[in-house]
């Protein structure tokens, strides 16, 4: 009879093929969510790692920058005391028994000389030394530290001018050596400082050496917070690139993970 189903009343055969679709849908859908899930959680634990190299580049920025600024401070400090305390020095000392060279020989006739100083003449010394070997230990440092930022090269290059007077600081025992480090030769200066103290006191004081030493210190420290270049400067494309993945980026992605989650129980 037309219209009539060939196997009777029995319309299972059109629920079951309707639910094989269901089935081969959810089928599907499951293992859509399964490729995602595992690729989105494979993407988590790559930007969880670029976010935790990139905290951890931007950690060894902040040491390294702290530990300039601190350095950069302690040499400043050290050399604005030492360079103060020549450019009011009072270099003049009594000639009689500044200078005292004893003669002594040896069991083998060699004879040798050694070379005392007065009381009054070794503190004139003293204090030259040091300022020298702060001076050196400041110019070294920006030597050392040029590459970091075009602030830092010119001010190595300011403070390495002492080549300019090269000849004035020979005359009294300084000798301007590689890199514009001095070296003093104490022999010399003891003799410039008993025999001209005024002299000593013109090229090292506060119109000579000292003097321009402070001048080149006040504008360092005017230049200190902006000596060290920032993470972004320093680091370029690199902090761009690594941001684009960390961030934003990274919190959507885990929502998208959780929001899987959350499917993958209600389903």
């Amino acid at each position: 009879m037309a219209g009539i189903n060939p196997i009777g009343n029995d319309y299972s055969w059109l629920f079951n093929n309707t639910q094989n679709k269901k089935q081969d849908s959810i089928a599907r859908l499951w293992n859509a969510y399964g490729n995602y899930q595992s690729n989105a959680q494979s993407s988590l634990a790559g930007l969880s790692e670029i976010n935790a190299n990139l905290k951890a580049v931007l950690a060894s920025y902040d040491e390294a920058k702290n530990t300039f600024n601190a350095e950069f401070k302690e040499n400043m400090d050290a050399l604005g005391k030492s360079s103060k305390e020549v450019a009011k020095y009072s270099f003049s000392v009594a000639k009689e028994g500044a200078i005292t060279n004893t003669e002594t020989t040896d069991e083998n006739g060699i004879v040798s000389t050694k070379t005392t100083y007065s009381k009054d003449l070794q503190a004139a010394l003293d204090v030259v030394n040091e300022f020298v070997s702060d001076y050196n230990t400041s110019l070294k440092f920006l030597n050392d530290n040029a590459s970091v930022s075009k602030r830092v090269e010119n001010l190595a290059n300011t403070f390495n001018d002492a080549g300019y007077r090269a000849s004035a600081y020979e005359s009294i025992g300084l000798t301007v050596g590689t890199g514009g480090m001095l070296e003093i030769n104490e022999e010399i200066l003891a003799n410039a400082i008993v025999e001209n103290p005024d002299r000593v006191s013109s090229i090292l004081g506060s119109d000579g050496l000292a003097g321009k030493v402070e001048s080149h210190i006040s504008f360092a420290n005017s230049q200190a917070d902006r000596l060290f270049p920032t993470a972004q400067a320093m680091l370029g494309d690199q902090i761009n690139a690594a941001s684009l993945y960390t961030g934003k980026a990274y919190q959507n992605m885990a929502a998208y993970a959780n929001m899987g989650n959350l499917l993958n129980m209600m389903l």
